[in-house]
């Protein structure tokens, strides 16, 4: 028998650290804007929320993306050409719960200039147009730590500013992955800004404590030598945290290694675990700035977009999208599409399998701030739960 649990105001009991909800009723519902290949669509899901709208400019993500949520609307296009009020109309008018946002982050990412005239700074302006519109109960905007420091963290306060101009309390944290089951150290900040004033205690998911160490994630994929490929996996899962991302699935997808000359694994084999290979390697023979090889007992470092960063810590090859994916913490059931990789001009207008896994948020750490969030919005009487 269902009981439905009263509407509970934000100064009640209910205890937000409780496992996630069972939503009856009323499901939340939520958007994802810059949606990539859908990490944070991941998390919301996870969480119990139902996505009615995501876009993303870029085919390949967004190919990657109706791929993996073919009930999600994806619109493939410019963010700046949505004309809001159209697709809230052709959405039905919905109750819009959360609008989710990952803004490009290059413009504010310490590996590039972080150019505070960079016109991907202004990206958020396209999220607070969203806004206006369609006024969620709680907007997540999430970035790489590079934005608080951009122009003397000029621009952090101008986003803050501007979410309380239109009555949103808003308020940011760093979350480290690792903190949330994901066996990789990536920092990201987080902006979360609610139409009701609320504990900024609260409104951030606890650490859950312990930490998956790379051979962990990835030591039941390592049998994949240079130049191979495989559909299919060579044993059972070795810890909980492969059972957790191979979920019974058979198929294996995107594990293709790459083809290294033998001079190139050579130099991939001197390199010492946790140790960036130009500390060892003569600048003669390579213009390679880094070449690091992951430690086996350690989580992983923050991934980017060019595979060749990280070498596997018992394979001399860099790693297989499949393993990348694993350390970002998507479920093996998520197929990339696209090309495997590039190089070149195409960079401009392509983004590979690669790319698409590192420039996602880690689903994990989507799910824990999600699943937090749904539980406030359950206090703030959103929506029923089944006790």
């Amino acid at each position: 028998m269902v009981e439905r649990v009263a509407k509970a105001s934000l100064q009640s009991e209910v205890r937000l650290e409780e496992p996630s909800l069972k939503y009856s009723l009323k499901q939340p519902t939520a958007m994802d804007l810059f949606a990539g290949c859908g990490g944070m669509s991941i998390g919301l899901e996870k969480a119990g929320f139902k996505v009615i709208h995501a876009n993303e400019i870029n085919k390949d993500a967004a190919s990657t993306y109706r791929r993996n949520f073919p009930n999600v609307e994806m619109m493939n296009v410019d963010i700046r050409k949505i004309n809001v009020r159209d697709l809230r109309r052709k959405l039905g008018y919905p109750e819009v719960d959360v609008i989710a946002a990952g803004p490009p982050c290059q413009g504010f990412s310490t590996a590039g200039k972080r150019n505070p005239r960079d016109s991907r700074n202004l990206m958020y302006k396209e999220v607070l147009r969203f806004v206006r519109e369609f006024n969620p109960k709680i907007v997540v905007v999430e970035n790489v730590v590079g934005m608080l420091l951009t122009a003397k963290g000029i621009v952090i306060k101008r986003i803050m500013s501007e979410f309380a101009s239109i009555g949103y309390y808003p308020y940011k944290r760093v979350l480290v992955a690792s903190d949330f089951g994901v066996p990789q150290c990536r920092k990201r900040v987080f902006v979360i800004a609610s139409t009701a004033k609320i504990d900024a205690q609260k409104l951030f998911p606890n650490a859950i404590g312990g930490k998956v160490s790379v051979f962990d994630a990835i030591s039941d994929l390592a049998f994949l030598d240079v130049n191979e490929n495989s559909e299919s996996y060579q044993s059972l899962p070795s810890s909980d945290y492969q059972t957790l991302m191979r979920k019974n699935e058979s198929s294996l997808f995107n594990h293709k290694s790459p083809d290294h000359s033998s001079r190139i694994q050579k130099r991939f084999e001197l390199i010492p675990h946790g140790r960036n290979g130009r500390d060892f390697l003569p600048w003669t023979e390579t213009s390679k700035r880094t070449y690091f090889k992951l430690h086996p007992n350690r989580v992983s470092m923050t991934l980017t977009t060019l595979p060749e960063d990280f070498i596997h810590y018992s394979k001399n090859r860099i790693l297989t999208v499949r393993e990348m994916a694993r350390l970002q913490s998507f479920p093996d059931n998520f197929e990339f599409l696209g090309p495997r990789t590039t190089g070149g001009p195409r960079r401009k207008f392509e983004c590979p399998q690669y790319t698409q896994v590192a420039n996602a948020v880690p689903p994990l750490l989507a799910e824990a701030v999600f699943t937090n969030l749904a539980q406030i919005l359950e206090q703030m009487g959103s929506f029923e739960v089944m006790s």
